[in-house]
């Protein structure tokens, strides 16, 4: 026997309830509240969702650009002993 319970909620949610509540509270004028403040419970689920969802982008450059530092470190190619002596000669030019 198959069971096809598809059951979703959907309703008001408890941030939509207490806007409301605070809408009538302040229509009422039974609160002195700013009106930004009376409606903090319908616009703070998105700010929250914006400031994580910036808070993850930073987060995924300072990533990528770590990554792409490394890849540039890892293409330079090996320097011979050579070069490293040639260096280390011209420094000793430099400092006398």
């Amino acid at each position: 026997m198959i069971n096809n319970n598809n059951s979703s909620s959907s309703g008001i949610g408890i941030l939509g309830l207490l806007g409301v509540a605070f809408v009538v509270l302040k229509l009422t004028n039974f609160i002195d509240w700013s009106w930004w403040w009376v409606t903090a419970p319908f616009w703070s689920s998105i700010a929250l969702f914006l400031i994580v969802g910036l808070i993850w982008l930073i987060v995924q450059l300072i990533r990528k650009n770590k990554k792409t530092n490394t890849f540039k470190e890892m293409a330079k190619p090996p320097r011979s002993k050579f070069a490293e002596r040639l260096e280390q000669a011209r420094n000793k030019q430099i400092n006398k």
